[in-house]
């Protein structure tokens, strides 16, 4: 029976996977076709790139270098004021043209352009994330063809809309080095610059183009809904069809079929006559029935399995000329709920934290806490932002350190398929952003009609991914406004009510019809329901009784348990650091670029006072001496140690919180980066690992004994459990070392419990306050049956004030490789003498990542594991290994 069952799905495959006679398409890609690209006086002309963009073509012929380094974001910015044209030569057989359809299809545009074939003006463009599909059959001819791309200056279109449809802010702030007005166009909203980017107001064809030559109608794509009903699934399909662009009457067969559990399979057919409207398009839905046995369910990562199932779905057309066209989607069933309900229901009701509403998201029945951070754009030029390797590399450290949500960020872009397909396969949960970010908005016609039309077609293209958790239409404007962050106060009510026009009335309808398995959310951060009670401006947008927060503070002394408020779910919050010295180098071109006062430094800072704040959270802690001879080696070092362990603390209150506050989620501020400069990342540009991202690894474990030193001396403990199953008979283990040796001056278990999906406070305390806090630190270890949890300290006083830590003498050696997958694997050692404060190990130019660093070492010997691609032996390994260590 098995056999045959992987006999008919077989048959089934093919068959979707069948394409009749008609649909044939032609790449324009640089791969097979001649592109050029010419500035508007003519003075340079280079090879183009499609896809592909200005600066990027311009770097590959030698106009410019490295836009990276040093000071060429602004040394290059003329780029983006010129006029640029890519210009395209390709051939057309008379068997093409014969079809009665040939579309044009650009992927990607970005942004303003107008578009010629054949001297023709055939359309322009205004939105760099909307698919243009322009009928070009009465423009071809058989043989060469020329298509002409024509890109306005988008900081120039930028000014002109403003100076017609001004909407502040008017321009970013002077330490961005950036350019002004970029909330006017339907662009990148980084591309102008941010407080951890350089500007590229790039150009170019970001995304491939091609013609679709064929005769009736095409499958475009399909939106997948499903719906659970008792032990059953109902499985609902819409394949969205194109055809010639008039309104016409369509005869299809739609195909579906779906491989579940066990070989076995669900397949349906149908006849379908449908009507479509003038632009060519259509739509057919089928369903299938799928039962609840044949599936698993899809969970994030750390809570269950990422089961997948692969869709097939062909449309043929029917009578003289018959084609068939087919799409593959691999899905997942789970259930995602926003819960937006009475507090008290969670919290005690007679305390503060009952007040206001949860916000939370239960998937598959349960209410789970998630884990993660905030991704931007992983390359500042469009045209890289796609590229495969990096994504795979960052999502990959994403997963490995237990995270089960990014958000991907408003003045971003809607990332690659590829991006949530690994997502699905990870099982990281995405909360999207729409691409709007700290600014108003114009909602003049132009801007409106484009929005509807980006908004609609990316949606649709998202929206069965099994990781698409919430979507969000904005970053931070809700705040923007109701905070007067750009001097609005004055006329609060035009821009309250363009505000509503834009995400209330526009956005919300489109998505919500669009996507009705997942929420929508008018503003990130926002009081979710209580600021649509408040129309939809909240007095207080932060406040933690609702809703998702943003929280920033530099001036706190952020390595204290009591400084951070309270939250349901802290969507962003963070600190900056700066890169390792490796990576700067990439950037860095002089030795006197290497100081915190030097042109480049300030240069890429583009926080305001950003130094200064790290200064001041180092000093807060940390002991550095100005006139030390490596005061730079250090100050960089020193600030990775801070952030990780500012990102540790509130990180752990807001887990800590779980129980107490029903605080549900925790997205640190960033991921990653785009350039080598001070930033909030846990990730440097090019893929290094900084402590925080070492440090996410512990404080996301799905097991994590967690302390918190209190105002009053008191250290209380939590027994975090992020497992669908309790911790029973637990033992911790809580140790008082003095600096100056392994072994501990005193030691006591005391019994642990937590239920399933808790943040248990055990009920005893320690206190310090009677001990002499400059000489001990605490070390608590948990030990459970089959649970393993990462070890964790107390530090009762400020670092900078401990007295008794010795210099350490280490070793470090490595062992033979192992080959796992495609990665070397090395097994470190490092041999110490003595306690070691934030022991960091470097493996100079090679690439790859520690399995563990950062390390507090309380025992002579310590392991870790250095994975690589590329083979090196161990003893020359060895040597490129360096290691840093705090020390006063």
């Amino acid at each position: 029976m098995k056999t045959f069952a992987i006999v008919i799905f077989g048959l089934i495959f093919a068959q979707l996977n069948y394409t009749a006679s008609g649909l044939t398409k032609l790449s324009l890609s640089s791969k097979s076709v001649s592109w050029t690209l010419e500035n508007k006086n003519g003075t340079i002309k280079v090879p183009g790139s499609v896809p592909g963009g200005v600066y990027s073509d311009l770097i590959k012929a030698g106009v410019i270098g490295d836009i990276l380094k040093g000071f060429n974001d602004v040394l290059t910015r003329w780029v983006a004021y010129d006029t640029w044209t890519y210009t395209g030569m390709f051939n057309v057989t008379e068997e093409q043209l014969s079809s009665a359809v040939a579309h044009l299809v650009l992927h990607g545009v970005d942004t303003y352009s107008q578009i010629k074939l054949n001297d023709q003006v055939l359309h322009y463009t205004n939105d760099m994330f909307f698919r243009y599909v322009l009928d070009v059959k009465q423009h071809l001819k058989v043989g060469s063809n020329e298509l002409k791309v024509k890109f306005y200056s988008p900081i120039v279109a930028a000014k002109e809309r403003s100076d017609d449809h001004f909407t502040a802010p008017n321009c970013v702030p002077p330490e961005y080095n950036g350019e002004c007005h970029v909330n006017q166009i339907r662009k990148m909203q980084a591309s102008f610059a941010w407080d951890w980017g350089p500007a590229f107001p790039s150009v170019g064809l970001w995304k491939a183009v091609e013609i679709e030559f064929y005769d009736t109608a095409i499958l475009r794509t399909m939106m997948v809904h499903y719906v659970k009903r008792d032990k059953y699934w109902d499985l609902m399909i819409t394949t969205l069809i194109e055809s010639k662009m008039v309104a016409s009457q369509i005869n299809v067969t739609v195909n579906a079929g779906i491989k579940l559990e066990g070989d076995q399979t669900e397949h349906v057919q149908r006849m379908f006559t449908v009507n479509s409207r003038g632009d060519g398009h259509a739509e057919a839905r089928i369903n299938i029935t799928i039962s609840e046995n044949t599936v698993r369910l899809w969970w994030p990562n750390g809570y269950g399995d990422q089961a997948l199932y692969d869709l097939f779905v062909k449309v043929c057309t029917t009578g003289d000329r018959p084609e068939c066209s087919a799409r593959r989607k691999r899905i997942g069933f789970r259930t995602v709920k926003l819960i937006q309900a009475d507090a008290s229901t969670k919290v005690p009701n007679n305390s503060s934290a009952g007040h206001g509403l949860t916000f939370y998201f239960e998937v598959n029945g349960s209410p789970l806490f998630m884990k993660g951070s905030n991704w931007i754009p992983q390359h500042i030029l469009p045209e890289y932002s796609y590229e495969r390797s990096r994504t795979k590399q960052l999502l990959q450290a994403a997963a490995d350190v237990h995270m089960s949500m990014l958000r991907v960020w408003g003045g971003g872009l809607y990332e690659s398929d590829y991006f949530y397909q690994l997502c699905d396969q990870y099982g990281i949960m995405v909360w999207q952003d729409l691409p709007f970010a700290c600014s108003m908005y114009p909602v003049d016609q132009e801007f409106i009609t484009a929005v509807k039309l980006e908004v609609m077609q990316n949606v649709i293209e998202l929206q069965s991914h099994p990781c698409i958790a919430v979507w969000s239409g904005n970053n931070e404007n809700e705040a923007a406004l109701r905070g007067n962050w750009y001097k609005t106060s004055s006329e609060f009510n035009r821009y309250q009510a363009e505000y509503v026009k834009l995400y209330v009335e526009t956005i919300r309808p489109i998505v919500e019809d669009l996507d009705w398995m997942n929420p929508y959310l008018v503003s990130s951060p926002s009081n979710g329901l209580e600021s649509e009670s408040e129309g939809f401006i909240a007095l207080n947008p932060y406040d933690p009784h609702f809703g998702d927060t943003h929280y920033y503070n530099y001036i706190a002394d952020n390595w204290n348990d009591n400084t951070y408020p309270l939250t349901r779910f802290a969507s962003e919050y963070g600190f900056q650091s700066l890169p390792s010295l490796s990576t700067m180098r990439q950037a860095a071109e002089k030795p006197e670029d290497f100081s915190l006062q030097s042109e480049y430094s300030k240069h890429r800072q583009h926080s305001p006072n950003g130094y200064m704040f790290i200064e001041l959270q180092m000093d807060k802690r940390l002991k550095l001496e100005k006139n030390d001879t490596k005061y730079f080696e250090k100050f960089v070092f020193y600030s990775q140690v801070s952030q990780a362990m500012i990102i540790k603390t509130q990180t752990e209150y807001y887990r800590q919180s779980r129980d107490s506050w029903y605080t549900m989620g925790a997205l640190y501020w960033q991921l990653n980066d785009v350039w080598q400069a001070p930033s909030w990342s846990g990730i440097e540009y090019g893929g290094k690992w900084k402590m925080l991202h070492y440090f996410a690894k512990r404080f996301f474990a799905p097991v994590l004994i967690s302390p918190a030193l209190l105002s009053t001396g008191d250290v209380v403990l939590y027994l975090l459990n992020d497992r669908l199953v309790p911790i029973l008979n637990a033992t911790v283990l809580v140790q008082v070392y003095k600096w100056d040796s392994f072994t501990p001056v005193y030691s006591q278990n005391y019994s642990a419990y937590a239920p399933k999906l808790s943040a248990g406070r055990q009920p005893y305390k320690l206190n310090v306050k009677n001990t002499d806090m400059k000489t001990v630190f605490l070390k608590f270890t948990l030990i459970a049956d089959e649970v393993q949890a990462p070890v964790n300290f107390v530090f009762p006083t400020p670092l900078k004030e401990i007295e008794g830590l010795n210099k350490p003498n280490i070793k470090i050696h490595v062992h033979s490789p192992t080959k796992v997958g495609n990665e070397y694997r090395y097994q470190v050692e490092a041999v110490s003498d003595t306690i070691v404060l934030f022991l960091w190990l470097e493996a100079d130019d090679i690439s790859g990542h520690f399995e563990d660093n950062g390390f507090i070492v309380t025992e002579p010997n310590i392991s870790t594991y250095f994975s690589t691609k590329k083979h090196i032996e161990s003893k020359e390994l060895q040597k490129k290994i360096t290691y840093q260590y705090y020390l006063h």
